[in-house]
């Protein structure tokens, strides 16, 4: 009798399940990069062709070289990006400390307040930010999506996760050495927690990298645009902007989340798995 291991049907159907579902999910992604290196006529052909007739690299080119300054809104949306989510590993996570281990009057009224905020769109609060934003006079700045940014309940929470998952007598022994809270934040639960600050900054950046309402409400320049906002106006009006230059600055756009991702996707599975231990 053979020693082989029987393969299983159910494994087999979830195998190619899974497989046409990632030709699914890959097919805009190889749309936009086919698109982006075909001419100005091929690019609204019907069928579409999945291979150019001819490789058209002039269009990434002219997608940074157009009327819009492509690469300053792509400093814009790293720049707003990176201070964002320093500031969210800065806040958040004592944040989240203090709800899960520190004790104080009104701690839990304050995390059930916290939750709930998460419930409040963002579009009922943009009104009174903008009027904080334009008393300070920082609209049309990149300051005017930073404050706002570095700190976030969600982060708060997912930190709080986090911190809960440490055992408690290390805490304990931490303060029979002596250790303050600062002290025992600093030098014992932090290190214990740095898949959960790699997957808070990674989707930190990324949410801040990809956003368009808030970047349309406060910044109304060319010039403080981030790259969403920019391959919106290279759309132009009535959508009359070539396509193949569209999607060449489209993939300019999603390379450095892509390259984010790939680069921390194991901390961020594990940090999210590990949240996930207790509640």
């Amino acid at each position: 009798m053979s020693n082989r291991p029987r393969i299983r049907p159910s494994v087999v159907v979830s195998v190619i399940v899974l497989t046409v579902g990632a030709f699914g999910m890959l097919a805009p992604f190889l749309f936009m990069i086919v698109t982006a290196l075909k001419s100005a006529q091929h690019a609204y052909d019907l069928p579409p062709n999945w291979i150019p007739r001819e490789f058209r690299w002039e269009n990434f080119a002219a997608a940074v070289n157009g009327p819009l300054p492509l690469l300053r809104n792509m400093f814009n949306s790293f720049f707003i990006a990176t201070l964002t989510t320093l500031g969210m590993l800065i806040t958040a996570p004592m944040a989240g400390y203090a709800f899960a281990h520190l004790r104080f009057p009104g701690r839990n009224s304050l995390f059930v307040l916290l939750l709930a905020s998460l419930m409040v769109p963002v579009q009922v609060t943009v009104i009174p930010l903008f009027l904080i934003m334009r008393n300070l006079h920082l609209i049309d700045t990149p300051w005017s999506l930073i404050l706002p940014g570095i700190t976030g309940a969600l982060g708060v929470f997912m930190m709080r996760q986090f911190f809960l998952v440490i055992p408690k007598e290390l805490f304990e022994a931490a303060t029979v050495d002596g250790a303050n809270a600062w002290t025992t934040y600093r030098l014992v639960a932090l290190p214990l927690v740095r898949n959960g600050l790699s997957a808070l900054g990674i989707v930190t950046f990324l949410a801040s990298w990809n956003a368009y309402f808030a970047p349309s409400v406060f910044l109304n320049s060319q010039d403080s645009a981030t790259l969403p906002l920019a391959l919106v106006l290279m759309r132009g009006p009535f959508s009359t902007g070539q396509l193949n230059v569209m999607m060449a600055a489209t993939t300019l756009a999603v390379i450095p989340a892509l390259i984010a991702y790939l680069f921390a996707q194991r901390w961020i599975i594990a940090g999210l798995t590990s949240s996930a231990v207790k509640g």
